[in-house]
């Protein structure tokens, strides 16, 4: 499992998964399904609540999933996938340090905010991916 085979192997599964990622919240705001703008509502203080904008992102989203997946362009894809799973991150911050409501003020929200805890750990797999750019040989442009 430490083998240098085994962490390019690694790195090209995180690379996919997160792509993957990526690639279906992207299908689910170009395709305007309402989730999108249900979460951008709930989360974003509706900042893509216009149609639009809302299915442009996706779109955009399915693309960069796209060159993220296959490794194109990841001296900028790479960044962007980041910046915007941080932004969910931020965005979900009361998940991040108390995913069960358990010390929050307030009336517990009817959503299980347990299920956006993830958010940090999809933003520090981004990260790790730039950090580590140079070791995913499995990529179209091995930069």
């Amino acid at each position: 499992m430490t083998s240098e085979l085994s962490q390019k192997i690694g790195l090209l599964v995180l690379r996919i998964s997160l792509a993957g990622l990526i690639f279906w919240w992207g299908l689910v705001k170009g395709l305007n399904t309402g989730a999108g703008q249900a979460v951008s509502d709930k989360y974003y203080a509706g900042a893509f609540t216009q149609d639009m904008l809302l299915i442009a992102f996706g779109w955009a989203q399915v693309v960069l999933a796209g060159l993220v997946a296959v490794g194109l362009f990841r001296i900028v894809t790479l960044p962007v996938m980041f910046l915007i799973n941080a932004f969910v991150a931020v965005a979900v911050w009361q998940s991040l340090i108390d995913p069960f409501w358990m010390w929050h003020s307030g009336e517990k929200p009817e959503t299980v905010n347990a299920l956006f805890y993830p958010s940090i750990i999809v933003a520090a797999g981004c990260w790790i991916l730039i950090a580590f750019r140079r070791h995913d040989t499995f990529a179209i442009d091995r930069s």
